[in-house]
């Protein structure tokens, strides 16, 4: 009987994920192909413990020539394209093959959606549809080296059918693309297939997100743009999301109106689509515009119904709104909303580090760690040992060591767990026990500590300074790999003359204020002088953004000429002089903001809110107008202007 559907695979040493792929669709696909392009490791081996159908294939630099050749050895009568880092849900799987079943003949493929987990554990997912399903036929060919497509034989794309498939891939997780150099070998085939300038809008769209993977954001967005102008068709399914790209590279850039305009425009062709309306609120959170964006976003938590679809990612309808939501109300000062909106967004995704941190935060502000423990274990939130970690690397940037005391012996990967009980023997202050533990340790096994987390380089200066053990230092510097880290350590020990750079220097300040080593904050804040002047006002926003108000002000105003300083000084200034009731010079700090240029919405928002306290109508009626100019579509100021 012939096998009604067949699984393609083209692979090359994917011995780490093929058996996942693999024992998602064995014994629901009736014939498995796997065409091996030249595996070095043990991936031949595993694919023949599931099918005798394992074919060399000699690499042309070409996709569509070796999805072609799979697709010669296949006899099904329909053909499921998986990739090895790829896997599927088994009933769905099922539920699929009972729609091909029922499929009309006019129909000849089908797209499946596709959720690409991100990051480092997957805690982010993104999602695109690709056509991975269709009919067995010798019309129906792949072409293209690199994201191939396919063609019927009159040279036609092919129309593909919504599919009820979905397909979860981990390729673009942090490791994996580190592991395997994707960006190096994809813009040399989208390259040649641009030379061939068949599909000149595609190879655009493909050539952004390369350049975007490595940020290269200008390059990215000029290839969007490119690609935009070139479509030949609105309705092909990359043309909205290459509208996303372009949004989200100007965000980048910062070119927060432009961002706003393609929104508008877009809008108005995806009306039913989350991802525009969410945008729109989280620009105008990054203008700091916080009332207009707490109202769109709650606009769109409210009216979900209304949005159906999603481009990028299915979190733009609730997660991520509920997570900026969380930052506004904690940023107002109304926790018990910050609070919802941050447990909201750790219901929809537990592996949320983000989430987890926030929720956790506020829960130390006002009760006791045995409550907090409770909370972990009436929500489940120590599951597994990926949680665990999670779990154990928030509570050490908390200070929470009752917690991490309660769950540090929970974790099985010994290398792992006492990299977590040296950290806690560092938030309890037992500086000489920790001391011995990292002296004793294999240089593997305090890489393993930072790879996991549970240490890192400032936990290990704090440490050599506490016990005056430089020791220590010297040791890390075969930890770590970047040279202008390894000069900072230099630096650190008399041993480097030039600048270092001052980012790895504000990393250490913070944490000697993490873990209230107030002495040695002061010992490494003498060393300020020898980095560039603006490092006071860094080292200012550091202190301000952990309630050191007075101390950050001081700084500031080390710095004498104020036109150094950036709208984040100013904005810190004012809300400190508005605590101490020095509200007139809080104004002129604003209204001097403003002359130099600054745009912030916060600056402006201020000066109005605080004319108002002295009674400045006049004043505050011209500024809000002045305003109105900049900003034209914010609510917040259409309603103080009434």
């Amino acid at each position: 009987m012939k096998p009604f559907l067949s699984l393609c695979m083209i692979v090359k040493n994917e011995e780490k994920v093929l058996q996942r792929c693999l024992d998602s669709v064995y014994g629901i696909v009736d014939e498995i192909v796997i065409v091996d392009t030249g595996s070095t490791d043990a991936t031949k081996e595993i694919a023949l413990k599931y099918t005798n159908k394992v074919y060399d294939f000699e690499w042309t630099n070409s996709f569509a020539d070796a999805r072609n050749f799979a697709q010669q050895q296949a006899t099904g009568e329909w053909i499921l394209v998986l990739d090895a880092d790829e896997y599927v849900d088994r009933e769905n799987l099922k539920e699929m093959i009972r729609v091909l079943k029922q499929t009309d003949k006019s129909i000849e493929a089908y797209d499946v959606l596709i959720y690409n987990f991100m990051g480092a554990y997957g805690e982010r997912v993104l999602q695109h549809r690709h056509t991975r399903i269709y009919r067995n036929l010798p019309h129906l060919r792949y072409d293209r080296a690199i994201h191939e497509q396919l063609r019927n034989a009159n040279g036609e794309y092919v129309q593909a059918a919504q599919g009820v498939l979905t397909v979860y891939h981990t390729g673009y997780m942090h490791q994996a693309v580190k592991e395997k150099n994707k960006h190096d070998r994809n813009a040399p085939l989208i390259e040649r297939e641009m030379k061939a300038g068949e599909s000149v809008a595609f190879d655009y769209f493909n050539l952004g997100n390369e350049y975007l993977s490595k940020g290269e954001v200008e390059k990215a967005l000029h290839s969007f743009i490119q690609a935009y102008q070139h479509k030949k068709d609105i309705r092909l399914s990359w043309v909205s999301y290459c509208l996303v790209q372009i949004i989200l590279c100007l965000k980048y850039l910062q070119r927060f109106e432009d961002a706003l305009q393609v929104i508008t425009d877009a809008e108005n062709l995806y009306s039913e689509t989350a991802d525009f309306p969410f945008l729109r609120g989280e620009i105008y959170y990054l203008q700091h515009r916080y009332d207009d964006a707490a109202e769109q976003l709650q606009y769109l938590l409210e009216n979900k119904d209304k949005y159906p679809h999603t481009i990028k990612t299915f979190e733009y309808v609730e997660y991520d709104p509920h997570m900026l939501l969380g930052h506004i109300y904690k940023y107002k000062g109304d926790l018990q909303k910050a609070m919802h909106h941050y447990s909201s967004a750790l219901s929809f995704n537990r592996k949320s580090y983000e989430a987890l941190y926030h929720v956790l935060q506020l829960l130390a502000r006002v009760h006791q760690e045995e409550e907090i423990i409770q909370f972990i274990e009436n929500k489940q939130l120590a599951y597994d040992e990926l949680s665990l970690s999670l779990l154990l690397r928030i509570a050490s940037a908390l200070q929470l060591e009752k917690v991490m005391a309660w769950y540090v012996s929970k974790v099985n990967d010994e290398a792992a767990r006492h990299g977590f009980e040296i950290k806690l023997n560092i938030l309890q202050k037992h500086y000489d026990k920790a001391l011995q533990r990292i002296l004793k340790s294999s240089v593997s096994n305090l890489q393993t500590y930072i790879r996991t987390g549970s240490l890192d380089s400032y936990d290990l200066l704090v440490l050599a300074f506490k016990t005056n053990e430089f020791d220590v230092v010297r040791l890390m510097l075969h930890l770590v790999s970047e040279q202008k880290e390894k000069e900072f350590l230099l630096f650190l020990m008399n041993e480097h003359k030039q600048k270092p750079e001052q980012t790895f220097y504000l990393l250490l300040l913070e944490r000697t204020i993490q873990l209230k080593e107030y002495d040695l904050f002061e010992q490494f804040l003498s060393l300020k002088n020898h980095f560039s002047l603006n490092v006071h006002i860094r080292i200012g926003h550091l202190l301000h953004r952990y309630e050191f108000m007075d101390i950050a002000l001081q700084l500031y105003r080390s710095v004498d000429n104020m036109s150094e300083w950036d709208a984040e000084s100013f904005v810190n200034v004012i809300e400190a002089l508005a605590v101490k009731n020095e509200v007139m010079e809080a104004i002129q700090h604003g209204l001097l903001a403003i002359s130099f240029g600054h745009r912030d919405f916060r600056l402006y928002k201020y000066v109005i809110e605080l004319m108002n306290i002295c009674g400045m109508s006049e004043e505050r009626k011209k500024m809000i107008e002045q305003v109105k100019r900049i900003y034209p579509d914010s609510q917040w100021l259409f309603k103080k202007g009434k």
